[in-house]
C-alpha cells in the first residue's frame, strides 16, 4: 500500500509537471493572452496609468527602447514605472554603435557588464531583447545591413556573449528574448539561421505591422496571417513559447477596427504558442495608436477585456482558482475544525482537485490581485512546482 501510494504521488508529479510546463493541445485562449504596449514614450507612472485608463485594464507588459549609450541609473524611474504597475518590463536594447563582430570580440564588455550588474541590483524581472529584427537590413547588427559584417555566425556569437556576461554576473532576474521581423529583408537573412539556441533563449518573439497603403514602396493591406504566419511557422518548432513584441495597424487602406478583432480571433484559433502581445501605440510612420479612431479603440478594448491581467510570464496559461469550498460530498470523514494547508478546497481530503488547483496557478506571484496566499504552501512568494509537490506528497491525507 505504501509503495503504491508513493508510485501514485510520483505519477501525479510527472503529470502535473507536464501540465504546467507545456501548453495543452488547445493552446492559449484569448482569456490567457498577456497584454503589453509601447505607450508612445518612455514609461512614466503617469503615462502608464493614463494608458491603463485608455484601454480599461492594466498592462501586463510595459515596453521601452534603450540604446547602448544609456546607463541604467538615468532610466531607473522609467524602469520603476513598470514594476509600480505590477508589470513586466520588456527592455529592447539597441547597440547602434556596434556590429555583431565588435560585440562578440568584447568591444562593449564594460558597458554590458555594468548593465548586467545594475539589472541584478534592480531585482525585478526584465525581458531583455537585444539585437532585435536581425533578419532585416536596417540595423547595424542585422544580417542584411549594408556593411556586410554581420553573419549568422557572428550574430549567434554576439547574442551568446551578451547572455554569458549576464550569467557570469549572476543576473538571474533577466529573461533573454530572441526576436525576428515578420519577413526576411536583405541578403542572407532568415528566421532560423540566427537562432542562438535553446540554452540562450527564454522566449521567442516576432515583430510585424499592417502598413496598409501608407508606404511608397508599395505596401498593401494585410491580414494577421499574411504578416505573421511565415515567421511563426519557422519558430514554433523550437521548444520556446512566442510573443508578439511589436505589432499594430494603420487606418489607411482598410478597416482597422475589424483588423484588430480578426487578428485577436486568429491568435486564439490558430497560433497556440503565442502567449502575449505588445502593441506599438505610437503615431509615427502612420498612426499606430490603439486610439487612432474611436472604432479602433473600441475593438481593442473588446479584444483585451476578456484577458485576465497577470504580470508573471509563464510557459502555460494561468487561471488562478477561487478557493470556494467544494459542493461535492466527500467519501472520507472530515472535521471542519481541523485544517491542513494542502487541502486547498477545504473538503477534508487532499486529492487531485487540490493538486490541480495549485498546478493551474503555477508561477502566479505575490502582488497579482489573483494571487492566493493559500496556494503558496512554502511561503516563498511564488506558486511553483515546490508547492505542487508539497500538495502531491499529502495526496489522500485525510483531515481527522
Amino acid at each position: 500500500m505504501f509503495k503504491q501510494k508513493k508510485l501514485s504521488i510520483l505519477a501525479i508529479i510527472i503529470l502535473l509537471t507536464s501540465l504546467t510546463l507545456f501548453p495543452s493541445a488547445g493552446g492559449y485562449a484569448v482569456s490567457d493572452l498577456k497584454v503589453g504596449a509601447w505607450i508612445g514614450e518612455q514609461p512614466t507612472d503617469q503615462g502608464v496609468e493614463a494608458f491603463n485608463q485608455l484601454q480599461n485594464r492594466n498592462l501586463d507588459i510595459v515596453h521601452m527602447f534603450v540604446d547602448w549609450s544609456t546607463n541604467f541609473d538615468s532610466i531607473r524611474n522609467n524602469v520603476n514605472s513598470a514594476s509600480a504597475n505590477n508589470a513586466i518590463l520588456l527592455f529592447t536594447w539597441e547597440p547602434w554603435e556596434y556590429d555583431t563582430v565588435q560585440i562578440m570580440n568584447g568591444n562593449a564588455d564594460n558597458y554590458i557588464k555594468k548593465m548586467a550588474q545594475d539589472m541584478k541590483s534592480y531585482g525585478k524581472e526584465i525581458w531583455l531583447r537585444p539585437l532585435h529584427e536581425a533578419n532585416g537590413d536596417w540595423y547595424p547588427w542585422a544580417i542584411g545591413y549594408k556593411s556586410g559584417k554581420n553573419t549568422n555566425s557572428t550574430y549567434i556569437s554576439a547574442f551568446r556573449h551578451i547572455v554569458d556576461i549576464f550569467r557570469n554576473e549572476g543576473t538571474n532576474n533577466v529573461k533573454f528574448i530572441f526576436n525576428v521581423n515578420c519577413s526576411n529583408v536583405g541578403p542572407n537573412t532568415s528566421f532560423t539561421g540566427i537562432y542562438p539556441g535553446d540554452n540562450y533563449v527564454d522566449y521567442n518573439s516576432i515583430d510585424g505591422y499592417n502598413w496598409g497603403t501608407t508606404q511608397s514602396w508599395g505596401s498593401t493591406w494585410q491580414t494577421f496571417d499574411q504578416i505573421f504566419s511565415s515567421a511563426y511557422n519557422s519558430l514554433k518548432n523550437y521548444n520556446k513559447q512566442i510573443f508578439i513584441a511589436e505589432w499594430a495597424s494603420t487606418e489607411i487602406g482598410g478597416n482597422k477596427a475589424q483588423w484588430i478583432t480578426d487578428s485577436f480571433n486568429k491568435i486564439k484559433s490558430s497560433y497556440d504558442k503565442i502567449f502575449a502581445q505588445v502593441w506599438f501605440s505610437h503615431n509615427k510612420e502612420t498612426d499606430w495608436r490603439i486610439n487612432s479612431s474611436e472604432s479602433a479603440l473600441t475593438a481593442y478594448k473588446n479584444a483585451i477585456k476578456k484577458t485576465s491581467a497577470n504580470p508573471t510570464p509563464t510557459n502555460t496559461p494561468t487561471n488562478p482558482p477561487t478557493n470556494t469550498p467544494s459542493n461535492t460530498p466527500s467519501n472520507t470523514p472530515t472535521n471542519t475544525s481541523i485544517r491542513i494547508a494542502e487541502d486547498i478546497n477545504m473538503d477534508g481530503v487532499v486529492n487531485m482537485a487540490d493538486v490541480l488547483q495549485i498546478a493551474i496557478a503555477f508561477n502566479s506571484v505575490r502582488g497579482n490581485p489573483n494571487y492566493k496566499t493559500i496556494l503558496d504552501l512554502n511561503n516563498d512568494g511564488v506558486i511553483n512546482l515546490s508547492d505542487v509537490i508539497m500538495c502531491a506528497v499529502k495526496f489522500n491525507t485525510i483531515c481527522y
